[in-house]
């Protein structure tokens, strides 16, 4: 399904992409459902890969240019974990009876299927080249998702500081996000893998235009039926792609509007069973080999309808769940999966959810628009003890498209929260292509509020992505903690300037003008978010009065006062 799509779209991010997509035989061909019958799903491990046709002298017959460009660019070796799955091997497993091909995994080596061919399940163990076999669920019929978000609390959305985000300002603003937009980084030359339930309607709607119109959507794909649709499927992923690549002129704007999609469904939203997990290793496998950059999932994995596969909290240790190990493995061959953290903040199971608990990834928490934890949001730490979440972002009161689609509204969950911060982690890894994808975490996480006190509720707490990126440009403004002002500027001004400043632990911002004879010609005051790289508009037109001359600008921050000099024109 989604190769053909693909295939029918002219692309300008990447025409070899597209060539290298079109002409590789995936190993998972022709699937049809029996949904009348409910086959059970089991997952097949393989011994070994030894007679594989493929090699890692010869890696573009598998990983496209993209993909083995990011891994020259950080060093991160071809290796067995690679190379595809023996084709003889998921040959003769489909030869041993009525068996219906779901899913490979080249990382684990392995295989999905479906059947009710009960004689041919009893023979597949016996297979000299099956090392294991476990049943990972049964499968209802599917239907075309009709469930509707939960009532939103109703939220006042503030004051709407900039036009072109509408409502998702605050968002945005709180991690200094816009910054970054007004660096020239919205996403450019970024590819985002958005692994979901479903993306309905996103494309028709107007909120996706601009998404459609530049052909950023690269390749859709379900992962669950592969039924050649991810349009008609559940609603979750839309409002999930709304705040990253979202835009309503006045409304709303995503995080990283200038990035291109990569759109899977792998998350079967009527029932939970342990093959989703599944689902989601072969997608990543997918995302990495056409050269994603980002992954963004916003599920999580504990308690299942077969209660024997259940996850207990000793195995959010990263090392137990397999889409935790595949999310692992996604870091390892250089992409940045970002996950949410999981809404059971308020329930028996308040811990994270798998793939949270995975090694080198973000793990994003949710705050409200006054930087407080939201109380659904999953605690932290690890099984083994590793801060977890890493960071967290406006989840309560979030903006987005949400289940009415005519509309812009609050929406919440660390489903939200989580495409927030990714959106930002894509714009800041374009501003730094040179860095590794772990280097990019680092920094974020060094940026945020809590890094030298993180706790299990927003860990290392919420990112600055500016100073994210003053971080990674190695200036001497990376070492930032108390309160200080970097100076303003223009000057000569003419009808404002600007304070660029770090808050620290101080909140609220004065300031005074005072002219050569010592009298107070203008004050004003504002009340900032902590522990933030700022850059404050002062005036707006309403300096344009002041005679022309040179001024003293008194700043008090907290404690700290400061003074220099501004002349107006």
């Amino acid at each position: 399904m989604g190769t053909e799509r693909f295939c029918s779209q002219p692309r300008h991010l990447a025409g070899a992409l597209r060539h290298w997509v079109c002409s590789v035989a995936l190993v998972v061909g022709s699937i049809t459902l029996h949904a009348q019958t409910a086959p059970a799903t089991y997952w097949i491990q393989f011994t070994d890969k030894s007679n594989t046709p493929y090699s890692v002298a010869a890696p573009e017959q598998f990983l496209s240019q993209r993909a083995l460009d990011r891994r020259q660019r950080q060093g991160i070796a071809i290796d067995d974990s690679d190379l595809p799955v023996d084709p003889a091997y998921v040959s003769a497993l489909l030869a041993a009876g009525d068996i219906e091909l779901v899913n490979v995994s080249k990382w684990f080596n392995a295989v999905t299927i479906r059947s009710t061919d009960t004689l041919a399940l009893d023979t597949l163990g016996e297979l000299p080249f099956v090392q294991q076999m476990r049943a990972t669920g049964g499968v209802h019929q599917r239907d075309v998702a009709t469930g509707k978000f939960p009532e939103f609390l109703k939220q006042e959305i503030g004051d709407v500081y900039a036009t072109r985000y509408g409502a998702s300002f605050r968002q945005i603003e709180m991690m200094n996000g816009h910054l970054l937009h007004e660096e020239g980084a919205r996403g450019e030359g970024m590819l985002i893998g958005v692994l979901d339930s479903g993306f309905d309607q996103a494309d028709s709607l107007t909120t996706f235009a601009d998404l459609r119109a530049r052909s950023g959507i690269v390749l859709t794909r379900d992962m669950a039926y592969h039924d050649g649709d991810v349009y008609s499927d559940h609603y979750h992923g839309r409002s999930v792609l709304s705040c990253m690549a979202g835009h309503w002129p006045g409304k709303l704007l995503g995080t990283a509007p200038m990035a291109d999609y990569v759109l899977l469904r792998t998350e079967v939203s009527e029932n939970e069973y342990i093959w989703e997990e599944d689902n989601w290793v072969a997608g990543a496998e997918l995302c990495d080999s056409l050269g994603c950059d980002v992954l963004n999932t916003s599920l999580g994995y504990t308690q299942f309808d077969d209660s024997t596969t259940d996850h207990t909290y000793a195995d959010m240790n990263g090392r137990t769940a397999r889409i935790s190990i595949a999310a692992t493995m996604a870091a390892r061959k250089g992409m940045i999966p970002v996950n949410s953290a999981g809404n059971s903040g308020n329930n028996e199971w308040h811990f994270i959810s798998a793939a949270a608990d995975a090694d080198s990834i973000l793990a994003v928490g949710a705050v409200d628009n006054a930087r407080q934890p939201a109380f659904f949001s999953s605690f932290g730490p690890s099984a083994d003890g590793r801060v977890k979440p890493d960071v967290a972002a406006v989840g309560f009161g979030a903006i987005g498209l949400g289940s009415d689609v005519l509309h812009v509204q609050p929406i919440n969950g660390t489903s939200f929260s989580g495409p927030i911060t990714c959106g930002l982690v894509a714009c800041l890894w374009q501003m730094h292509p040179d860095r590794s994808g772990q280097e990019i975490i680092h920094a974020v996480r060094n940026s945020a509020s809590r890094h030298n006190d993180p706790d299990d509720r927003v860990g290392y707490g919420i990112p600055d992505f500016y100073r994210a990126h003053l971080l990674l440009g190695g200036t001497d403004r990376t070492n930032l903690e108390g309160n200080f002002i970097f100076g303003a500027y223009p000057s000569p001004f003419n009808d404002h300037f600007q304070v660029e400043l770090f808050t620290g632990a101080a909140v609220e911002l004065e300031l005074e003008l005072v002219d050569a004879m010592g009298r107070i010609a203008w004050v004003g005051n504002d009340v900032l978010d902590p522990m933030t790289y700022q850059i404050i508009r002062v005036g707006d037109g309403r300096l344009i009065a002041l005679p022309a001359g040179a001024y003293v600008l008194r700043l008090r921050l907290g404690s700290f006062t400061d003074e220099t000099v501004v002349v107006k024109e």
